[in-house]
């Protein structure tokens, strides 16, 4: 399953509080913000998904409880962190449960995994909704794809939610013969909508394949976003032409702004 390590490396890693300015022409970020939280959480809690399907455990106790059933044709698997915050050891703060079913191998055409939460919280953020990936098969150029779905809800602490949903296709375009994750490597397409905390609509396409290199500690390196709030301004983010940096770019207005990713 090397495709759920991409860590989902579409999320957008718009760290925008690292901006250097804000300018007076556009100061309503919340929509890139919400963006980024509903990508970065998406990616989370795939990252524990895979965790517990390599079984080696998602933790250094009792908790989180991995239950597996494998006898029906779809198998389905539960990770239960309890009733109180369980601190993980990737640092985040998890409860609930994530409920994860899928029937078939991982590059089996076909096959379909879906992930979905039962009272599931991550940092008391509460997530709701599912993701489902779809193996759809190889291209024109015998490359293996896969369609990602997302339709989530995230509520944080003082009650304001984001609704947002994500259709995508991931193509492998290198490593998909090795072992090691390290060389893998994909292309995503495709975009999302959703209302941010404000009750403002936007959407975002992929304009410009985004390209994701695992290998490199900010995972995407090259490729284009725009980002339409409504009653506002376009956005577009711009990863850049395949340096593994610590920065892109977010033009709006004709003004380009410079943002410092976090790891």
């Amino acid at each position: 399953m090397k495709f759920t390590q991409i860590i989902l490396a579409v999320m957008l890693v718009l760290t925008l509080g690292s901006c250097k300015k804000q300018t007076t022409e556009d100061t309503d970020w919340t929509s890139m913000q919400d963006q980024n939280t509903a990508d970065m959480n998406s990616d989370l809690v795939l990252k524990e998904v895979e965790g517990a399907a390599s079984g080696s455990g998602l933790g250094k106790s009792t908790f989180p409880i991995i239950v597996t059933d494998t006898a029906a044709n779809t198998k389905t698997m539960t990770i239960d962190y309890g009733s109180a915050n369980y601190l993980c050891d990737d640092g985040h703060y998890r409860r609930g449960k994530i409920i994860v079913s899928w029937t078939g191998k991982y590059k089996e055409v076909g096959s379909v995994k879906v992930i979905s939460f039962d009272a599931f919280f991550q940092n008391d953020n509460k997530i709701e909704g599912s993701k489902t990936i779809t193996n759809i098969g190889v291209n024109d150029v015998n490359q293996l794809a896969f369609n990602v779905v997302s339709i989530i809800k995230i509520t944080n602490t003082s009650g304001e939610s984001i609704n947002w949903t994500s259709t995508r296709t991931r193509t492998w375009i290198q490593g998909v013969q090795t072992k090691s994750n390290l060389d893998d490597v994909y292309s995503i397409t495709g975009g999302t909508t959703g209302i941010n905390r404000k009750g403002k609509n936007y959407t975002s396409t992929i304009i410009s394949p985004l390209r994701v290199e695992i290998a490199c500690q900010w995972r995407i390196v090259s490729g284009t976003i725009e980002l339409i709030r409504e009653g506002g301004s376009s956005k577009t983010i711009d990863f850049g032409t395949g340096a593994c940096d610590a920065t892109f770019t977010v033009t709006s207005n004709g003004k380009t702004h410079t943002v410092i990713r976090r790891k």
